[in-house]
């Protein structure tokens, strides 16, 4: 079947972040790709690239960028190339993603998505959200109304697996997704 374009999806706090590392460890064919931002990044953020708004502008005139999601105040930019580029030479793109914006790459990618929903308990969401990121507490209220909207069933249309990341488990987490998406891709 090919590589399809993995998303991880879930509120700002669930480990995202994490399973994107542990999974580019477990094959090396998972290419993160990396977006553009608008703030500076923070102590030890290599995964992103910092612009300026003018610089972020002029991307998108150029048709460099294929989306611009706009979070908390920070402006989010999913750059093209890098997901052509690892498409054509059969590695695995692969994405943390805002699901109420999943349609726009649902629209671009139909056939080559695989979308993983990551969640967790309020507990240890409110926990992990305590590191300062969420001053206040607006990622912690937005997560905890997307969790809600997840077990109501709203994004089930947009989900082809979903997966539980508690304290400590974001290796099994991240096992569990390699399989899941190694199946999807046969």
């Amino acid at each position: 079947m090919g590589a399809k374009f993995l998303l991880l999806l879930g509120p700002s706090g669930v480990g995202k972040s994490s399973i994107v590392a542990l999974l580019r460890k477990l094959d090396d064919r998972f290419v993160y790709i990396s977006p553009y931002i608008t703030r500076k990044l923070r102590m030890g953020e290599r995964d992103k690239v910092a612009v300026s708004n003018k610089k972020l502008d002029k991307l998108v005139r150029d048709k460099k960028i294929l989306v611009v999601n706009e979070l908390y105040g920070i402006r989010y930019a999913t750059p093209r190339e890098p997901i052509q580029r690892a498409f054509a030479e059969g590695k695995f793109p692969l994405l943390d993603w805002p699901i109420h914006r999943v349609d726009v790459m649902e629209q671009n990618f139909p056939e080559r998505l695989f979308r993983i929903y990551v969640e967790t308990d309020i507990t240890t969401l409110t926990r992990r959200l305590e590191d300062g990121r969420d001053p206040d507490a607006k990622r912690l209220a937005a997560g905890i109304a997307e969790l809600g909207q997840l077990y109501g069933g709203e994004f089930d249309r947009h989900i082809d697996y979903r997966v539980i990341n508690t304290n400590g488990s974001a290796d099994a987490v991240a096992h569990v997704i390699y399989k899941e998406y190694l199946r999807a891709i046969e």
